[in-house]
């Protein structure tokens, strides 16, 4: 049996379960926004349908976004029957049935003469029909489609998807998904959305196609497209029908001429990590197959992601001192100029302060390294209480350490050295009850007054602690 034989027989059983005087099937055009006439049967052979009617007007537009049934009651004083009828028939209801298989393929409407009503349990029985209907149109169309779209070829998703999963970084990964290739997928506009570690805020990384700057937006989960997406953790795909506002990533943003939106969730582990959102001029723009190659791409990038989050936790351990936990020198190396931007500000004092332990080998020997390395962590942790914000505290060699004091004249420094030399002058640390006499050398060097480079002004601090008359005793 054909799909029109098939159709034509389901709506022969629609009319007769519902006793309709008069059932139609509409297609829909999201192209143009109008329903199409498809197939109708009716008792009275010169009923007249319109062949089109339009998608906004009501209630054909709740339905068509609701994807719920409605039923109009005493429709004989409705003014809806001059939208669906080309004369005037005496009716008493009418029930209009979503058509619904992926996506909406129409809308099924059926008119009565003999009742007001139609039961739920009558509609229940009918959108078993509704069901079959769609599944043979999305077929049909689906046939259709295939002729003119096709699915990329394996290689070329393997290709592309190995791209994303080999980023290192979360602005690589973003970059790179915003030029998805149009062999793979077609769009006019696509963003990637990423959220922070507990998933409550999400900010806009890359973006193309949009008639709007959308850097440093932020997207709330639960509001608009993204928002949607981002909370129920499933892909969003979605048509919008008349001049109805649509909300993609914010209240703040403006209004885009979009007319079909896919959003697909990047997660790992049932962790969201962002949002992929592409978006199409044409209402049919974009389709299911579509949602399906961007659910492909979304598991590339999380697993990117992944590896990413790896390395730099890789990359962070490897700068962190063991003992103590703070920065190391490796990482005052390797960083220095981006730590001198943050730290050198115009008129902006900073002061290097190097402690030198000079007897730290003879504590190991006496004490053991348990109680010295735990020793090293109460010293670190005192200068991290004792000096004010904002300051940096380095590990700078096996048994010195480098303080940065900010925002703090020479002389206010020079007062924090001796607070500090003095907290514990003559007095011992005590580990687990025991007590440690910590000899300490120190030394000193200013930004601006002595140099601009931080290597430099950390060496040299670092030099004057061996020009100390003599140590200081903890």
């Amino acid at each position: 049996m054909i799909i029109t034989d098939v159709l034509t027989h389901l709506i022969e059983l629609t009319g007769n379960v519902a006793d309709s005087y008069s059932t139609a099937l509409y297609v829909i055009d999201y192209e143009e926004e109008y329903l199409i006439l498809r197939d109708h049967l009716s008792l009275n052979p010169k009923t007249q349908l319109r062949e089109e009617i339009r998608i906004h007007k009501e209630p054909l537009e709740s339905v068509v976004r609701s994807r719920l049934p409605h039923v109009i009651d005493r429709f004989d004083d409705d003014p809806f029957y001059k939208k669906l009828f080309k004369r005037r028939e005496d009716l008493k209801s009418l029930m209009i049935m979503p058509v619904i298989h992926m996506e909406l393929e129409g809308v099924l409407f059926a008119a009565s003469k003999s009742a007001y009503s139609f039961p739920p349990k009558m509609q229940k029985i009918i959108s078993s029909f509704t069901d079959q209907i769609a599944w043979h149109m999305y077929n049909e169309g689906r046939r259709a489609s295939l002729r003119g779209r096709s699915w990329p070829s394996i290689r070329q998703m393997n290709v592309f998807s190995r791209l994303i999963a080999e980023s290192p970084d979360r602005e690589v990964i973003a970059d790179r998904l915003t030029r998805i290739p149009p062999s793979i997928l077609k769009c006019d506009a696509i963003a990637v959305v990423w959220f922070n570690a507990n998933g409550d805020v999400g900010k806009i990384q890359g973006h193309r196609g949009f008639t709007q700057e959308l850097s440093g937006m932020n997207v709330i989960p639960g509001k608009g497209i993204v928002g949607s997406c981002a909370k129920d953790r499933a892909p969003i795909l979605t048509r919008i029908i008349g001049k109805r506002k649509t909300i993609l990533f914010s209240d703040q943003e403006k209004p885009e001429s979009l007319k079909s939106l896919a959003a697909v969730p990047i997660t790992l582990n049932d962790s969201l990590l962002g949002v992929l959102l592409c978006g199409s001029h044409k209402q049919d723009g974009l389709s299911q197959p579509d949602l399906d190659k961007l659910s492909l791409i979304a598991s590339s990038a999380a697993t990117s992601v992944a590896n990413s989050n790896g390395q730099n936790r890789w990359d962070y351990d490897k700068n962190l001192d063991p003992i103590t936990g703070v920065y190391n020198y490796r990482f005052l190396t390797n960083f220095h100029d981006a730590i001198s931007k943050r730290i050198f500000i115009k008129n902006k004092p900073v002061c290097f302060l190097s402690i030198e332990l000079s007897n730290l080998p003879e504590l190991y020997k006496k004490y053991g390294v348990i109680k010295v390395d735990r020793l090293l962590r109460q010293i670190a942790s005192g200068f991290a209480r004792v000096i004010p914000s904002p300051k940096h505290v380095f590990k700078y060699s096996d048994n010195s350490f480098l303080l940065l004091i900010m925002r703090k004249s020479l002389l206010e420094a020079q007062s924090l050295e001796t607070r500090l030399s003095n907290l514990f002058k003559n007095r011992p640390i005590y580990v687990d009850g025991e007590p440690m006499q910590v000899e300490a050398e120190w030394g000193m060097s200013s930004y601006p007054e002595e140099g601009k480079n931080l290597l430099d002004l950390a060496s040299l601090s670092r030099s004057r602690t061996s020009q100390s008359e003599k140590a200081t005793t903890w």
